[in-house]
């Protein structure tokens, strides 16, 4: 990790993309230090799970009912 500015946060990801997290000024208390409260955290994991199942098919709405969800 990089903390050249104090306003910014930059880290390199495992697969070599590069992350910035900034911080704007603010009254919080919880930022009152910037990002030297912020610490790194190891991935809980990696990669992506497994697809989600994919919708049902279902038969296209008559335009009346359509209408109807905009408040037509």
């Amino acid at each position: 990790m990089q903390t050249n500015d104090p306003t910014r946060l930059e880290a390199t990801l495992a697969d070599g993309r590069r992350m910035t997290l900034s911080l704007p000024a603010t009254d919080a208390k919880w930022a009152a230090e910037g990002i030297k409260g912020l610490r790194a955290v190891p991935p809980t994991h990696t990669g992506r799970g497994e697809e989600p199942p994919a919708l049902p098919e279902e038969p296209a709405l008559p335009l009346q009912v359509a209408l109807l969800g905009l408040g037509a």
